[in-house]
């Protein structure tokens, strides 16, 4: 007796993104745009590299938006948010 579990399609599935990651990312290497590349946002990720973090702004922007910005790229992914 052989029990098999359903197969499940992933072909579309992206990793979820993890809030605690994101800080770190964005703690150590901020000033490069690393989080932003984590997220999966290339573009401003080059224009943050390119333009150290827009200026700083940009980072101190995002070290307040971070939380929402991750939940909405999981969301856009199709994977629920977690805190780790």
């Amino acid at each position: 007796m052989t029990s098999t579990a359903p197969e499940q399609n992933y072909s579309n599935a992206r990793p979820q993104k993890h809030i605690g990651t994101a800080y770190k990312w964005i703690f150590f290497f901020g000033i490069v745009g690393a989080h932003r590349y984590y997220m999966g946002k290339i573009g401003t990720g080059i224009l943050y590299t390119l333009t150290g973090g827009l200026f700083g702004i940009g980072v101190l922007v995002d070290v307040f938006t971070l939380d929402g910005q991750i939940v909405d790229v999981n969301e856009k992914n199709s994977v629920s948010p977690t805190l780790r």
